[in-house]
């Protein structure tokens, strides 16, 4: 390399690291966001994400985790961007950490950069969800499970470790496998499915049920039916409020009655999801 070549890339680490200060100061004006932001943003963005800028992983990887830390989720997607724009497979591991907090992606691009970078770099992808998957921190085992939901999307491969941790210590674990599984995932082995979604009713824990009857108001055989009409005797509202949705569009003179009984519900959100569906669907009227 020519001193001319060092002089060169001496100088880009310069711009980068001042592009990179410069997003700093702008990401810390609060006052300046609001419709539009991305935009204006966005030139800064893309001038830092290339790989050129691979050698700023270990700065932007620590402002990540503290605009994480600050539940700043508009500057966290900014540096995220940057992050795996320029350091591309390298960059999973912090983004995927950084996923722990806000497993509902707020509709901006961390998320869309997790799976761009799932596509790119598939193996090295699976290595890292699977890691996060057997972790002993369960928000990682959270993140572990949409990984693997994401990379394994008909359920062909995963579902039976997905189905196995319907058993996992953690009721927000145990109520993500039973959302994972009422999802396409689930075609990967309807029976096992199926068997651990009724299962998931009877779970203690009422985010469990919760899940596992929302899960179940696709399927409509008379099993079914009849363990969704039990759930309508839920000691938790919040399951009774989504018993009387998954009973929507079901025939029978059983599910009309228990609907009507929902209808009479202690609970106003009970009382008021029971009504919907019967106003809704005149077949859960007449039947």
């Amino acid at each position: 390399m020519t001193a001319a070549s060092d002089g060169d890339g001496t100088a880009e680490r310069s711009a980068l690291r001042a592009a990179l200060r410069e997003l700093d100061v702008r990401l810390a004006d609060t006052a300046a966001r609001g419709p539009g932001a991305c935009l204006r943003y966005e030139p800064l963005v893309e001038r830092l994400r290339t790989p050129a800028a691979a050698f700023l992983r270990p700065d932007l990887e620590h402002r990540l985790a503290r605009h994480v830390d600050a539940g700043d989720s508009f500057a966290r997607d900014r540096i995220a961007h940057v992050l795996a724009g320029a350091c591309g497979a390298a960059a999973l591991p912090a983004l995927l950490r950084a996923r722990e907090s806000d497993r509902n992606d707020d509709g901006d691009t961390l998320e869309h950069d997790l799976l761009d970078l799932f596509s790119a770099w598939p193996e090295e992808s699976a290595r890292l969800v699977l890691d996060c998957f057997g972790s002993a921190d369960p928000r990682t085992r959270l993140v572990g499970m949409w990984g693997l939901a994401v990379l394994d999307f008909g359920g062909s491969t995963y579902l039976g470790m997905v189905a196995d941790a319907a058993s996992d210590p953690d009721p927000r674990v145990r109520a993500d496998v039973m959302s994972t599984l009422g999802s396409i995932f689930g075609v990967g082995d309807p029976p096992r499915a199926r068997a651990v979604l009724i299962a998931g009713t009877r779970d203690p824990a009422p985010e469990v049920r919760l899940s596992a009857v929302a899960a179940l108001g696709s399927s409509r055989d008379e099993t079914v039916t009849d363990l969704l009409v039990a759930c309508a005797d839920d000691p938790d509202r919040w399951v009774r409020f989504q018993t009387a949705w998954s009973l929507a569009r079901r025939p029978g003179t059983t599910v009309r009655a228990t609907l009507e009984r929902l209808a009479a519900d202690e609970e106003s959100d009970v009382r008021d999801a029971a009504r919907k569906v019967m106003d809704s669907y005149p077949a859960n009227r007449s039947a």
